[in-house]
Protein backbone atom coordinates (compact mmCIF):
# COMPACT_ATOMS: atom_id res chain seq x y z
CA UNK A 1 0.00 0.00 0.00
CA UNK A 2 0.80 3.42 -0.62
CA UNK A 3 1.01 5.81 2.80
CA UNK A 4 2.19 9.36 3.66
CA UNK A 5 4.71 8.64 6.81
CA UNK A 6 7.55 9.99 8.61
CA UNK A 7 10.76 8.21 9.94
CA UNK A 8 11.54 10.93 12.51
CA UNK A 9 10.03 13.85 14.15
CA UNK A 10 10.54 17.19 12.51
CA UNK A 11 9.06 19.76 9.43
CA UNK A 12 6.57 19.05 7.31
CA UNK A 13 9.53 18.40 4.73
CA UNK A 14 10.03 15.08 5.95
CA UNK A 15 6.73 13.42 5.46
CA UNK A 16 7.17 11.21 2.72
CA UNK A 17 5.20 9.63 0.23
CA UNK A 18 5.42 5.66 -0.76
CA UNK A 19 5.10 1.98 -0.43
CA UNK A 20 4.46 0.04 3.52
CA UNK A 21 3.62 -3.34 3.86
CA UNK A 22 -0.40 -4.04 4.23
CA UNK A 23 -0.97 -3.94 7.57
CA UNK A 24 -2.70 -6.86 9.08
CA UNK A 25 -5.55 -6.36 11.65
CA UNK A 26 -4.40 -7.70 15.44
CA UNK A 27 -7.10 -8.96 17.52
CA UNK A 28 -9.86 -6.00 18.21
CA UNK A 29 -9.08 -4.36 14.86
CA UNK A 30 -10.57 -3.89 11.49
CA UNK A 31 -9.01 -3.72 8.45
CA UNK A 32 -10.17 -0.52 6.79
CA UNK A 33 -9.34 0.28 2.96
CA UNK A 34 -9.28 4.42 3.16
CA UNK A 35 -10.99 6.76 0.62
CA UNK A 36 -10.39 10.01 2.54
CA UNK A 37 -8.16 11.44 5.38
CA UNK A 38 -7.55 14.82 6.25
CA UNK A 39 -5.01 17.22 8.42
CA UNK A 40 -5.97 19.06 11.64
CA UNK A 41 -3.63 20.80 14.09
CA UNK A 42 -2.70 18.19 16.39
CA UNK A 43 -1.48 16.10 13.14
CA UNK A 44 1.01 19.07 12.68
CA UNK A 45 1.93 18.82 16.81
CA UNK A 46 2.30 15.16 16.72
CA UNK A 47 4.52 14.88 13.46
CA UNK A 48 6.55 17.96 14.71
CA UNK A 49 6.92 16.60 18.27
CA UNK A 50 5.33 19.81 20.21
CA UNK A 51 3.09 16.97 21.30
CA UNK A 52 4.65 13.90 21.93
CA UNK A 53 3.03 10.61 22.31
CA UNK A 54 3.61 7.16 22.22
CA UNK A 55 4.45 6.06 18.32
CA UNK A 56 6.33 3.75 15.96
CA UNK A 57 8.53 4.70 13.23
CA UNK A 58 8.01 4.70 9.85
CA UNK A 59 4.85 6.17 11.92
CA UNK A 60 1.68 6.94 9.21
CA UNK A 61 0.50 10.69 10.10
CA UNK A 62 -3.42 11.49 10.49
CA UNK A 63 -5.75 11.08 12.53
CA UNK A 64 -9.54 10.90 11.07
CA UNK A 65 -10.69 8.67 7.99
CA UNK A 66 -14.10 7.62 5.66
CA UNK A 67 -13.40 4.13 3.96
CA UNK A 68 -14.61 0.58 3.51
CA UNK A 69 -14.46 -2.56 5.55
CA UNK A 70 -11.48 -4.99 4.24
CA UNK A 71 -11.92 -7.60 6.92
CA UNK A 72 -11.70 -8.17 10.50
CA UNK A 73 -9.94 -10.15 13.35
CA UNK A 74 -11.30 -13.27 14.02
CA UNK A 75 -12.78 -11.33 17.74
CA UNK A 76 -14.50 -8.66 16.20
CA UNK A 77 -15.87 -10.46 13.30
CA UNK A 78 -19.37 -9.73 14.16
CA UNK A 79 -19.24 -6.29 14.96
CA UNK A 80 -18.65 -5.16 11.20
CA UNK A 81 -19.30 -6.48 7.79
CA UNK A 82 -16.86 -6.12 4.75
CA UNK A 83 -17.81 -3.43 2.28
CA UNK A 84 -19.64 -1.48 5.21
CA UNK A 85 -18.33 2.36 5.37
CA UNK A 86 -17.11 3.23 7.83
CA UNK A 87 -14.84 6.20 9.71
CA UNK A 88 -12.86 6.93 12.60
CA UNK A 89 -11.46 10.28 14.36
CA UNK A 90 -8.94 8.91 16.51
CA UNK A 91 -6.42 7.40 14.67
CA UNK A 92 -2.36 8.53 14.54
CA UNK A 93 -1.73 8.92 18.54
CA UNK A 94 -1.39 6.66 21.36
CA UNK A 95 0.37 3.99 19.70
CA UNK A 96 -1.59 3.98 16.56
CA UNK A 97 -0.57 4.32 13.32
CA UNK A 98 -2.22 6.95 11.25
CA UNK A 99 -5.11 7.16 8.41
CA UNK A 100 -3.26 9.13 6.00
CA UNK A 101 -2.72 5.64 3.78
CA UNK A 102 -4.36 3.09 1.82
CA UNK A 103 -4.99 0.70 4.06
CA UNK A 104 -5.40 1.17 8.32
CA UNK A 105 -5.93 -1.26 10.97
CA UNK A 106 -8.51 0.52 13.36
CA UNK A 107 -9.47 -0.86 16.69
CA UNK A 108 -13.19 -2.07 16.48
CA UNK A 109 -14.32 0.34 19.52
CA UNK A 110 -12.59 3.35 17.49
CA UNK A 111 -14.44 2.77 14.47
CA UNK A 112 -18.47 4.26 13.45
CA UNK A 113 -20.53 3.21 10.53
CA UNK A 114 -21.33 6.10 8.11
CA UNK A 115 -24.84 7.45 8.15
CA UNK A 116 -27.18 6.82 6.01
CA UNK A 117 -27.20 10.63 4.06
CA UNK A 118 -23.63 11.69 5.18
CA UNK A 119 -21.43 12.20 2.35
CA UNK A 120 -17.78 10.72 3.32
CA UNK A 121 -15.44 13.73 2.58
CA UNK A 122 -17.85 16.21 4.55
CA UNK A 123 -17.71 13.93 6.99
CA UNK A 124 -14.06 13.36 7.66
CA UNK A 125 -13.52 17.11 6.89
CA UNK A 126 -15.81 17.09 10.36
CA UNK A 127 -14.59 14.85 12.32
CA UNK A 128 -12.12 16.76 14.56
CA UNK A 129 -13.30 20.14 14.52
CA UNK A 130 -17.35 18.90 14.87
CA UNK A 131 -15.98 16.13 17.71
CA UNK A 132 -14.04 18.84 19.64
CA UNK A 133 -16.97 21.04 19.46
CA UNK A 134 -19.47 18.24 20.73
CA UNK A 135 -16.54 17.75 23.79
CA UNK A 136 -16.51 21.20 24.51
CA UNK A 137 -20.17 22.07 25.01
CA UNK A 138 -21.43 18.73 26.19
CA UNK A 139 -19.25 16.66 27.86
CA UNK A 140 -17.19 19.81 29.36
CA UNK A 141 -19.44 22.68 28.88
CA UNK A 142 -22.33 20.71 30.82
CA UNK A 143 -24.69 22.86 28.12
CA UNK A 144 -28.35 23.04 28.44
CA UNK A 145 -31.20 24.09 26.34
CA UNK A 146 -31.88 27.90 26.97
CA UNK A 147 -28.29 28.50 28.36
CA UNK A 148 -25.80 31.93 26.77
CA UNK A 149 -23.04 30.71 25.02
CA UNK A 150 -19.88 33.26 23.88
CA UNK A 151 -17.74 31.55 21.30
CA UNK A 152 -14.66 33.24 20.70
CA UNK A 153 -12.64 32.02 17.29
CA UNK A 154 -16.42 31.33 15.61
CA UNK A 155 -14.73 31.60 12.29
CA UNK A 156 -12.65 28.84 12.67
CA UNK A 157 -13.33 25.08 12.07
CA UNK A 158 -13.81 24.56 15.83
CA UNK A 159 -15.48 27.57 16.17
CA UNK A 160 -18.19 27.60 13.63
CA UNK A 161 -18.94 23.94 14.80
CA UNK A 162 -19.26 25.04 18.21
CA UNK A 163 -21.86 28.09 17.03
CA UNK A 164 -24.33 25.66 15.21
CA UNK A 165 -24.31 22.71 17.39
CA UNK A 166 -24.81 25.33 20.34
CA UNK A 167 -27.57 26.65 18.41
CA UNK A 168 -28.59 23.46 17.21
CA UNK A 169 -29.16 22.22 21.08
CA UNK A 170 -31.30 25.63 21.76
CA UNK A 171 -28.62 27.91 23.10
CA UNK A 172 -28.37 31.43 22.50
CA UNK A 173 -24.94 32.25 21.06
CA UNK A 174 -22.77 35.16 20.74
CA UNK A 175 -19.98 34.65 18.36
CA UNK A 176 -16.59 36.22 18.68
CA UNK A 177 -14.81 36.21 15.23
CA UNK A 178 -13.43 38.44 12.45
CA UNK A 179 -15.63 41.09 10.59
CA UNK A 180 -15.04 39.15 7.42
CA UNK A 181 -16.71 36.15 9.41
CA UNK A 182 -19.64 37.35 10.39
CA UNK A 183 -22.53 36.38 7.84
CA UNK A 184 -20.66 33.09 7.89
CA UNK A 185 -21.35 32.92 12.11
CA UNK A 186 -24.93 34.41 11.68
CA UNK A 187 -25.65 31.47 9.16
CA UNK A 188 -24.70 29.15 11.12
CA UNK A 189 -26.89 30.50 13.87
CA UNK A 190 -25.24 32.87 16.26
CA UNK A 191 -27.67 35.52 17.47
CA UNK A 192 -24.99 38.10 17.81
CA UNK A 193 -21.40 38.39 15.97
CA UNK A 194 -18.95 40.55 17.98
CA UNK A 195 -15.51 41.79 16.90
CA UNK A 196 -12.71 40.14 18.35
CA UNK A 197 -10.48 42.89 17.74
CA UNK A 198 -12.89 45.72 19.48
CA UNK A 199 -11.36 46.92 22.41
CA UNK A 200 -14.70 47.21 24.36
CA UNK A 201 -15.49 43.87 23.41
CA UNK A 202 -15.94 42.29 27.24
CA UNK A 203 -18.47 45.67 27.67
CA UNK A 204 -20.36 44.81 24.96
CA UNK A 205 -20.79 40.91 25.94
CA UNK A 206 -21.92 41.57 29.11
CA UNK A 207 -24.44 44.38 27.61
CA UNK A 208 -25.58 41.34 25.76
CA UNK A 209 -25.90 38.84 28.37
CA UNK A 210 -26.72 41.46 31.57
CA UNK A 211 -26.95 38.16 34.07
CA UNK A 212 -23.80 36.48 32.90
CA UNK A 213 -22.83 33.86 30.29
CA UNK A 214 -23.53 30.75 30.81
CA UNK A 215 -20.77 28.85 28.86
CA UNK A 216 -17.68 30.53 27.45
CA UNK A 217 -15.62 28.25 24.95
CA UNK A 218 -12.54 29.91 23.11
CA UNK A 219 -11.79 27.69 20.29
CA UNK A 220 -8.97 30.41 19.25
CA UNK A 221 -6.57 30.23 22.11
CA UNK A 222 -7.37 33.76 23.08
CA UNK A 223 -7.12 32.63 26.79
CA UNK A 224 -8.40 35.89 28.15
CA UNK A 225 -9.01 34.24 31.42
CA UNK A 226 -9.65 37.19 33.40
CA UNK A 227 -12.07 39.38 31.60
CA UNK A 228 -13.81 35.98 30.65
CA UNK A 229 -14.46 34.33 34.24
CA UNK A 230 -15.50 38.03 35.25
CA UNK A 231 -18.51 38.16 32.71
CA UNK A 232 -19.49 34.83 33.80
CA UNK A 233 -22.92 33.99 34.80
CA UNK A 234 -23.41 31.99 38.53
CA UNK A 235 -21.66 28.21 38.16
CA UNK A 236 -20.69 29.54 34.69
CA UNK A 237 -17.84 27.48 32.94
CA UNK A 238 -15.13 28.59 31.04
CA UNK A 239 -13.88 26.18 28.89
CA UNK A 240 -10.45 26.35 27.13
CA UNK A 241 -9.06 24.13 23.87
CA UNK A 242 -5.99 26.14 22.60
CA UNK A 243 -3.10 28.48 22.91
CA UNK A 244 -1.16 25.44 24.93
CA UNK A 245 1.57 28.18 25.60
CA UNK A 246 -0.32 30.86 27.35
CA UNK A 247 -0.30 32.13 30.94
CA UNK A 248 -3.15 34.02 32.07
CA UNK A 249 -3.97 35.18 35.30
CA UNK A 250 -6.16 33.18 36.85
CA UNK A 251 -8.44 35.17 39.52
CA UNK A 252 -9.27 32.43 42.03
CA UNK A 253 -11.83 34.33 44.09
CA UNK A 254 -14.24 34.35 41.83
CA UNK A 255 -14.12 31.41 40.74
CA UNK A 256 -15.21 29.86 44.38
CA UNK A 257 -17.17 33.03 45.34
CA UNK A 258 -19.67 32.19 42.26
CA UNK A 259 -19.28 28.62 42.14
CA UNK A 260 -17.57 29.08 38.50
CA UNK A 261 -15.32 26.57 36.33
CA UNK A 262 -12.23 26.53 34.51
CA UNK A 263 -12.16 23.66 32.25
CA UNK A 264 -9.24 22.85 30.20
CA UNK A 265 -9.21 19.42 27.22
CA UNK A 266 -8.07 18.11 24.77
CA UNK A 267 -10.11 15.69 22.63
CA UNK A 268 -6.73 13.50 22.52
CA UNK A 269 -7.37 12.73 26.43
CA UNK A 270 -11.08 11.67 25.26
CA UNK A 271 -12.27 8.27 26.57
CA UNK A 272 -13.45 5.68 23.89
CA UNK A 273 -17.03 5.92 25.45
CA UNK A 274 -16.83 9.63 25.11
CA UNK A 275 -15.28 9.50 21.51
CA UNK A 276 -18.25 7.25 20.41
CA UNK A 277 -20.59 9.81 21.86
CA UNK A 278 -19.16 12.49 19.67
CA UNK A 279 -19.07 10.63 16.56
CA UNK A 280 -22.74 9.41 17.39
CA UNK A 281 -23.50 13.16 17.53
CA UNK A 282 -21.73 14.53 14.76
CA UNK A 283 -22.50 11.88 12.34
CA UNK A 284 -26.58 12.10 12.96
CA UNK A 285 -25.93 16.30 12.30
CA UNK A 286 -23.71 15.64 9.47
CA UNK A 287 -26.78 12.94 7.76
CA UNK A 288 -29.27 15.74 8.76
CA UNK A 289 -27.53 18.33 6.94
CA UNK A 290 -26.90 20.38 9.84
CA UNK A 291 -23.44 20.01 9.85
CA UNK A 292 -21.34 21.19 6.79
CA UNK A 293 -17.94 22.33 6.22
CA UNK A 294 -17.75 25.96 5.19
CA UNK A 295 -15.22 25.48 2.64
CA UNK A 296 -12.66 22.61 1.78
CA UNK A 297 -9.79 21.58 -0.36
CA UNK A 298 -9.34 18.26 -2.10
CA UNK A 299 -5.56 16.89 -2.81
CA UNK A 300 -4.13 13.67 -3.42
CA UNK A 301 -2.06 11.57 -0.41
CA UNK A 302 1.53 12.42 -2.71
CA UNK A 303 0.71 16.17 -1.20
CA UNK A 304 -0.33 15.68 2.60
CA UNK A 305 3.28 17.18 3.62
CA UNK A 306 2.23 20.14 1.32
CA UNK A 307 -1.09 20.26 3.43
CA UNK A 308 0.96 20.17 6.20
CA UNK A 309 2.82 22.89 5.66
CA UNK A 310 -0.59 25.01 4.69
CA UNK A 311 -2.29 24.29 7.94
CA UNK A 312 0.75 24.90 10.07
CA UNK A 313 0.81 28.34 8.13
CA UNK A 314 -2.42 29.04 8.85
CA UNK A 315 -3.61 28.67 5.26
CA UNK A 316 -6.33 26.67 6.24
CA UNK A 317 -8.13 29.09 8.49
CA UNK A 318 -12.01 28.48 8.27
CA UNK A 319 -11.15 25.68 5.72
CA UNK A 320 -10.27 22.00 5.53
CA UNK A 321 -8.03 20.26 3.76
CA UNK A 322 -8.96 16.34 2.70
CA UNK A 323 -6.74 13.84 1.52
CA UNK A 324 -7.86 12.13 -1.26
CA UNK A 325 -6.60 8.48 -0.43
CA UNK A 326 -8.71 6.10 -2.39
CA UNK A 327 -7.82 5.49 -6.12
CA UNK A 328 -10.06 5.78 -9.11
CA UNK A 329 -11.89 8.88 -10.09
CA UNK A 330 -15.03 8.14 -7.97
CA UNK A 331 -14.63 8.31 -4.51
CA UNK A 332 -18.18 8.48 -3.25
CA UNK A 333 -18.61 11.76 -2.35
CA UNK A 334 -20.44 15.13 -3.54
CA UNK A 335 -17.45 17.59 -2.58
CA UNK A 336 -17.45 18.85 -6.09
CA UNK A 337 -20.82 20.07 -6.40
CA UNK A 338 -20.96 21.12 -3.07
CA UNK A 339 -21.00 24.85 -3.22
CA UNK A 340 -21.30 25.61 0.48
CA UNK A 341 -17.99 24.23 0.46
CA UNK A 342 -15.83 25.28 -2.31
CA UNK A 343 -17.75 28.23 -3.33
CA UNK A 344 -16.13 29.55 -6.94
CA UNK A 345 -13.06 27.15 -6.68
CA UNK A 346 -12.90 23.88 -8.09
CA UNK A 347 -12.02 20.78 -5.94
CA UNK A 348 -8.46 19.09 -6.64
CA UNK A 349 -4.69 19.86 -5.87
CA UNK A 350 -4.95 23.30 -7.41
CA UNK A 351 -7.41 24.76 -4.64
CA UNK A 352 -4.24 24.22 -2.64
CA UNK A 353 -2.38 27.28 -4.32
CA UNK A 354 -5.22 29.38 -4.27
CA UNK A 355 -4.95 29.61 -0.49
CA UNK A 356 -3.73 33.75 -0.36
CA UNK A 357 0.17 33.68 0.22
CA UNK A 358 1.01 34.79 3.85
CA UNK A 359 3.92 37.24 4.59
CA UNK A 360 4.81 34.05 6.94
CA UNK A 361 5.90 32.19 3.70
CA UNK A 362 8.41 34.86 3.05
CA UNK A 363 12.18 33.77 2.92
CA UNK A 364 13.93 34.82 4.75
CA UNK A 365 10.97 35.99 7.21
CA UNK A 366 13.77 37.90 9.58
CA UNK A 367 17.56 38.75 8.00
CA UNK A 368 19.37 41.71 10.62
CA UNK A 369 22.79 42.71 11.82
CA UNK A 370 24.02 45.43 13.99
CA UNK A 371 27.50 45.88 15.03
CA UNK A 372 29.75 47.91 17.33
CA UNK A 373 33.37 48.63 18.29
CA UNK A 374 34.98 46.84 21.09
CA UNK A 375 38.11 47.75 22.91
CA UNK A 376 39.24 44.10 23.18
CA UNK A 377 40.90 41.36 21.06
CA UNK A 378 38.91 39.08 18.68
CA UNK A 379 40.02 36.41 21.34
CA UNK A 380 38.66 38.28 24.62
CA UNK A 381 35.46 39.28 22.86
CA UNK A 382 35.32 35.66 21.53
CA UNK A 383 35.69 34.24 25.35
CA UNK A 384 32.59 36.13 26.51
CA UNK A 385 30.58 35.32 23.70
CA UNK A 386 30.73 32.48 23.14
CA UNK A 387 29.74 31.57 27.12
CA UNK A 388 25.87 31.08 26.94
CA UNK A 389 25.40 30.55 30.38
CA UNK A 390 26.72 33.94 30.85
CA UNK A 391 23.89 35.54 28.58
CA UNK A 392 21.82 37.07 31.30
CA UNK A 393 24.68 39.89 31.76
CA UNK A 394 23.45 41.30 28.04
CA UNK A 395 20.51 39.97 26.58
CA UNK A 396 17.38 41.33 26.78
CA UNK A 397 15.04 38.30 27.54
CA UNK A 398 17.37 35.27 28.32
CA UNK A 399 18.68 34.64 32.09
CA UNK A 400 21.11 32.29 31.16
CA UNK A 401 21.13 28.70 31.37
CA UNK A 402 23.12 25.75 30.94
CA UNK A 403 25.13 23.32 28.58
CA UNK A 404 23.09 19.61 28.41
CA UNK A 405 25.20 17.54 25.93
CA UNK A 406 28.38 17.87 24.05
CA UNK A 407 31.47 19.56 25.12
CA UNK A 408 30.66 23.25 26.44
CA UNK A 409 31.42 25.99 23.17
CA UNK A 410 32.35 23.08 20.84
CA UNK A 411 29.88 22.94 17.45
CA UNK A 412 27.32 20.16 18.17
CA UNK A 413 26.62 21.05 22.00
CA UNK A 414 23.49 22.01 23.15
CA UNK A 415 22.60 24.76 25.60
CA UNK A 416 19.40 24.98 27.23
CA UNK A 417 18.08 28.76 27.60
CA UNK A 418 15.64 30.11 30.25
CA UNK A 419 14.39 33.11 29.13
CA UNK A 420 11.48 35.78 30.46
CA UNK A 421 9.38 38.10 28.39
CA UNK A 422 7.22 40.88 29.67
CA UNK A 423 4.12 41.35 29.23
CA UNK A 424 4.36 44.94 27.08
CA UNK A 425 6.88 42.84 24.59
CA UNK A 426 3.86 43.32 21.45
CA UNK A 427 1.82 43.16 23.92
CA UNK A 428 -1.65 42.27 21.48
CA UNK A 429 -0.11 39.64 19.67
CA UNK A 430 -0.55 35.39 21.22
CA UNK A 431 3.50 35.53 22.76
CA UNK A 432 4.71 33.51 25.34
CA UNK A 433 5.00 35.48 28.37
CA UNK A 434 6.85 35.01 31.42
CA UNK A 435 9.08 32.19 32.02
CA UNK A 436 9.62 29.42 28.75
CA UNK A 437 12.73 27.46 28.06
CA UNK A 438 14.73 27.03 24.51
CA UNK A 439 17.26 24.53 23.17
CA UNK A 440 19.83 25.35 20.89
CA UNK A 441 22.81 23.77 19.17
CA UNK A 442 26.28 25.43 18.27
CA UNK A 443 26.70 25.19 14.86
CA UNK A 444 29.93 27.17 14.49
CA UNK A 445 32.89 27.75 16.71
CA UNK A 446 35.98 29.30 15.72
CA UNK A 447 37.70 31.45 18.18
CA UNK A 448 38.33 34.59 18.07
CA UNK A 449 35.99 35.03 14.80
CA UNK A 450 32.76 33.14 14.72
CA UNK A 451 30.09 31.81 17.03
CA UNK A 452 26.60 30.16 16.11
CA UNK A 453 23.91 28.67 17.27
CA UNK A 454 20.65 27.03 15.66
CA UNK A 455 17.74 26.99 17.86
CA UNK A 456 15.79 23.60 18.32
CA UNK A 457 12.04 22.61 18.24
CA UNK A 458 10.66 21.15 21.08
CA UNK A 459 11.18 17.91 19.29
CA UNK A 460 14.70 18.45 19.60
CA UNK A 461 14.91 18.82 15.56
CA UNK A 462 16.87 21.64 13.93
CA UNK A 463 14.83 25.24 12.68
CA UNK A 464 16.07 27.79 10.52
CA UNK A 465 16.74 30.10 13.09
CA UNK A 466 20.22 30.95 13.19
CA UNK A 467 21.88 33.31 16.36
CA UNK A 468 25.60 34.51 15.69
CA UNK A 469 28.38 36.68 16.82
CA UNK A 470 31.19 37.72 14.30
CA UNK A 471 34.51 38.90 15.11
CA UNK A 472 36.66 41.43 12.97
CA UNK A 473 39.76 42.41 14.23
CA UNK A 474 40.70 46.15 13.75
CA UNK A 475 44.22 47.94 13.16
CA UNK A 476 44.08 49.18 16.77
CA UNK A 477 44.17 45.92 18.52
CA UNK A 478 40.55 46.13 19.12
CA UNK A 479 37.39 44.54 17.59
CA UNK A 480 33.90 45.04 15.56
CA UNK A 481 31.66 42.94 17.02
CA UNK A 482 28.72 41.67 14.69
CA UNK A 483 25.61 40.30 16.13
CA UNK A 484 22.67 39.12 13.43
CA UNK A 485 20.17 36.70 13.24
CA UNK A 486 18.56 34.88 10.37
CA UNK A 487 15.48 32.84 10.62
CA UNK A 488 14.85 31.49 6.88
CA UNK A 489 11.25 29.66 6.96
CA UNK A 490 8.88 30.55 10.04
CA UNK A 491 9.42 28.15 12.62
CA UNK A 492 6.76 26.16 14.72
CA UNK A 493 6.58 29.43 17.13
CA UNK A 494 6.18 31.61 14.68
CA UNK A 495 3.21 29.50 12.78
CA UNK A 496 1.96 28.79 16.46
CA UNK A 497 1.79 32.92 16.99
CA UNK A 498 0.12 33.41 13.65
CA UNK A 499 -2.11 30.49 13.47
CA UNK A 500 -5.34 32.59 14.81
CA UNK A 501 -4.70 36.28 12.99
CA UNK A 502 -5.59 37.06 10.15
CA UNK A 503 -3.56 38.53 7.51
CA UNK A 504 -3.21 42.30 8.18
CA UNK A 505 -2.50 41.66 11.85
CA UNK A 506 0.43 38.93 10.71
CA UNK A 507 1.99 41.84 8.71
CA UNK A 508 1.43 43.85 11.92
CA UNK A 509 3.04 41.38 13.91
CA UNK A 510 6.03 40.78 11.57
CA UNK A 511 7.00 44.14 10.89
CA UNK A 512 6.86 44.91 14.73
CA UNK A 513 8.62 41.94 15.92
CA UNK A 514 11.27 43.29 13.32
CA UNK A 515 11.76 46.43 15.45
CA UNK A 516 11.88 44.28 18.24
CA UNK A 517 14.83 41.85 16.85
CA UNK A 518 16.43 44.92 15.90
CA UNK A 519 16.45 46.70 19.59
CA UNK A 520 17.49 43.42 20.96
CA UNK A 521 20.44 43.37 18.86
CA UNK A 522 20.93 46.76 19.60
CA UNK A 523 20.89 46.54 23.25
CA UNK A 524 22.77 42.85 23.39
CA UNK A 525 25.89 44.90 22.10
CA UNK A 526 25.84 47.55 23.94
CA UNK A 527 26.10 45.41 27.25
CA UNK A 528 28.27 43.14 26.13
CA UNK A 529 30.81 45.59 25.18
CA UNK A 530 30.11 47.28 28.88
CA UNK A 531 30.67 43.85 30.40
CA UNK A 532 33.99 43.19 28.35
CA UNK A 533 35.47 46.92 28.72
CA UNK A 534 34.88 46.72 32.70
CA UNK A 535 36.06 43.66 33.20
Amino acid sequence: MYAAYIDRLGGPELIRYGPLPDPDPEPGEILVEVDFATVNHVDTFVRSGAWRTPLTFPFVVGRDLVGTVVRAAPDVSDRFAPGERVWSLSMGYDGRQGAAAERVAVPADRLYRVPEGADPAELVALAHPAATAHLALSTHGRLRAGESVVVVGAGGNVGGALVTMASHAGARVTAVASPTDADHCRASGAHAVLDRRDPDLYERIARLHPDGVDLYVDAAGRNEVEPALAGLARRGRLVLLAGMRSRPVLPVGSLYLLDRSVLGFAISQATVDELAEAAARVGRLAADGVLRPRRCDLVSLEHTGRAHRAVEGGLARGRRIVIAVGRGPDHGTNLTNSAPMLGATSPGLANLPTMSASIIDTTPLFELRASLPVSASPEQVYEVVSDLPRSSEWSPECRGGEWISGEPRRVGSVFRGENLRADDVVGWAPLIRGVWHTEARVTAADPGRTFRWMMLSHAGADQESVWGFDIEPTDDGGSVLVHHFRMNRATAGIHTITANLDEEERKRFITEWTAKLEQDLDVTLARIKRVIEES
